[in-house]
């Protein structure tokens, strides 16, 4: 199966346009159902989104009905399709923004928009190395670094696909000029790792970590326009129907 292996970026617009409607119709009833419970109007578009999202990116490689691709999960929550497990791909949203990253091999991706936190929240979720790290870093640069270690840690969970069952200050992460790896909890680099990591840059004010089996990654995120991929969903997804 032919995989368009990339990063993809959704701004969220300020008005969902003429064609939501329609996308949200062709969505699945679970993600519609979900969709309209939210009371706030940049939620459901966020939700529209995701779904929109890894859709268009499936259909515009593999000629299949829209209904016919159905999402299940792993016994964690991680979701992948039904009839293409072979076929990776991980959803991340923060703030303006949601993130698709797709792959022929297992991928974790992870956004976070950056706003002042209580950095003692680190004591509960990071290892003791990460939290020496993070006292040891000007203080001017804490939050930044805080949130790019945040997103390198999540991106290993949800390429690790275990959801909430592997707890954050389980494993370490290492990041320096040369990039981000994964340690041992005593801050050692692991001699034969199985993942590889990349930051990348979407704006100044977020954070964004790739994890995945895949050591050659993409160059940059494709940035799409929301209202442009509303368009190109109900062109490739085709007929006048509901998703199933």
């Amino acid at each position: 199966m032919r995989v368009l292996v990339g990063i993809y970026g959704v701004k969220i617009p300020k008005s969902p346009g003429t064609d939501y409607h329609e996308v949200l119709n062709r969505l699945s009833e679970e993600r519609r159902n979900r969709t309209l419970r939210f009371s706030r109007k940049d939620d459901r578009i966020r939700s529209v989104i995701a779904e929109a999202l890894i859709r268009t990116l499936f259909l515009r490689e593999h000629k299949v009905d829209n209904e016919s691709l159905r999402f299940t999960a792993n016994r964690y929550g991680k979701p992948f399709l039904a009839a293409y497990p072979d076929y990776h791909y991980n959803l991340s949203h923060s703030g303006d923004y949601v993130l698709c990253a797709v792959d022929q091999q297992p991928i974790g991706i992870d956004i976070e928009e950056i706003k002042p936190i209580d950095l003692t929240i680190a004591d509960r979720f990071f290892s003791g190395r990460e939290n020496e790290e993070i006292k040891e870093i000007p203080e001017d640069r804490r939050i930044g670094y805080f949130y790019q270690l945040w997103t390198a840690k999540e991106s290993y969970i949800k390429f690790r696909g275990k959801g909430l069952s592997m707890p954050l200050n389980s494993f370490s992460i290492r990041i320096d000029d040369n990039g981000i790896e994964l340690s041992e909890k005593d801050g050692c680099p692991l001699k034969e790792p199985d993942c590889y990591f990349k930051a990348f840059h979407l704006s100044p004010q977020y954070k964004v970590t790739l994890c995945s089996e895949n050591p050659n990654h993409p160059e940059e995120i494709q940035r799409i326009d929301g209202l442009e991929l509303f368009k190109e969903f109900v062109e490739v997804s085709g007929g006048n129907y509901a998703a199933r």
